[in-house]
């Protein structure tokens, strides 16, 4: 028999593929909610990611790999952050942007910046008067275009403008909601990253500062047009809680926690640079949600926080060199000093 050469899979190959099947669930979800036109808009991700990669892996030198999913799994997690009324050419030009960011880099494990938020951050600076307008849930939308007059605002245009949107909790859960196709199903959204943590594709030590800095700023800092500029944090409790729940089930926050934050290949190394980073990456979501109206204000914080993990580590390993080169002359001194007779 022929000798033949194992597959090389890729460091992150279990990753990617575990993203992939995380996106099952949510589109059958956003088919619930709108009929078969996110699925369509799924598979037209999908394949402009694999034409992509064909095309552009000789750019470093290499050939396309069949076995290494990154590609589609960005392109998946671009249509999950887009509304189920975009046209297919936006999603095209998204995947398109975020492969060749890929590859440009020097393919899959090279990238400065996570290449998903990069295809919705241009998609949104490119049409933001398709982009950021959402159809209603339960309406079923055509295969086609999508008529400009049956799309409303997403939730954070109220939230940024001091106002609460009038969502239900069921609905919030359950992702009833004018949004993208897949970040409202916070159900889904939560069992998916109990299976990423299961799986330890989940660093803790970036997700949980990213949460705390998204849900405790607003309580400390209620931006209501119903509360007076400054008030203490246990007064107006209801108000609080109410905006809590707002942001905590609406939006993209939990959705950019469990799928963008903790991309092996963007957040740092280090626990110390992990902790710092998803410190950052809180701050400068929520400066985007307090100041504009992108639901996938995340996709920006992630551009912008990506110059740091380097740098954060690089820091680190000085730091603990330097603690260690401390420890080591003082036990030296230590063992030099002499006895006393």
């Amino acid at each position: 028999m022929p000798n033949r050469k194992p597959i090389e899979r890729s460091a992150n190959f279990a990753y990617y593929a575990d993203i992939l099947w995380c996106c099952v669930p949510l589109m059958v979800m956003a088919w619930f909610f709108y009929g078969p036109r996110p699925l369509l808009l799924m598979l037209t991700g999908l394949f402009t990611a694999y034409v992509c990669d064909c095309l552009a892996a000789p750019l470093h030198g290499a050939h396309y790999r069949s076995h290494e999913p990154s590609s589609e799994a960005f392109a998946a997690l671009i249509v999950l952050m887009l509304p189920a009324s975009v046209p297919y050419g936006v999603v095209v030009t998204a995947v398109i942007v975020a492969v060749l960011l890929k590859e440009t880099f020097g393919g899959e494990g090279h990238y400065p910046f996570h290449p998903a938020a990069v295809g919705v951050a241009v998609a949104v600076l490119s049409w933001p008067e398709t982009v950021l307008r959402y159809p209603a849930p339960g309406a079923v939308l055509p295969l086609g275009a999508v008529p400009q007059d049956q799309l409303v605002a997403g939730m954070n245009a109220s939230l940024s403008g001091g106002g609460l949107p009038s969502d239900t909790t069921m609905n919030l859960f359950t992702g009833s909601v004018a949004g993208p196709l897949g970040t409202g199903a916070i159900l889904v959204i939560l069992a998916c990253g109990l299976f990423l943590l299961v799986r330890g594709h989940l660093q803790l030590s970036t997700l949980l500062p990213y949460l705390a800095v998204c849900i405790l700023t607003p309580w400390l800092f209620p931006q209501l047009n119903d509360l007076p500029s400054f008030s203490f944090p246990w007064e107006f409790v209801r108000q609080r809680i109410y905006l809590e729940k707002c942001i905590t089930l609406g939006g993209s926050m939990l959705f950019g926690g469990v799928f963008l934050a903790c991309e092996p290949v963007t957040q740092p190394v280090r626990l110390s640079s992990r902790i710092i980073y998803g410190l950052l990456l809180g701050v400068a979501t929520t400066v985007f949600r307090y100041n504009t109206v992108y639901e996938t204000g995340i996709c920006f914080a992630l551009i912008i926080v990506g110059a740091f993990p380097e740098w954060l580590d690089r820091v680190a390993r000085r730091t603990e060199r330097m603690k260690f080169m401390k420890r080591e002359e003082k036990l030296h001194g230590q063992r030099a000093k002499p006895k006393a007779v």
